[in-house]
């Protein structure tokens, strides 16, 4: 139950964290930075992972 209870912490500063950021030009142009360097490594990700199975021939 405790780790829980971290674990929702740690979301519940998170979302507060990102709302106060997004109020700030310097915040937002962090924010669009993390943005961007986030989808780049979910679709390297994705074409590595479609990659790999088209190998094995799973896919």
């Amino acid at each position: 139950m405790g780790k829980v209870i971290w674990l929702l912490a740690g979301v519940l500063a998170g979302i507060v964290l990102t709302q106060q950021l997004s109020r700030t030009p310097n915040g937002r142009r962090v924010l669009t930075a993390v943005n961007g360097t986030a989808g780049e490594f979910v679709q390297t990700f994705a074409d590595s992972y479609r990659a790999r199975l088209a190998e094995t021939g799973n896919g």
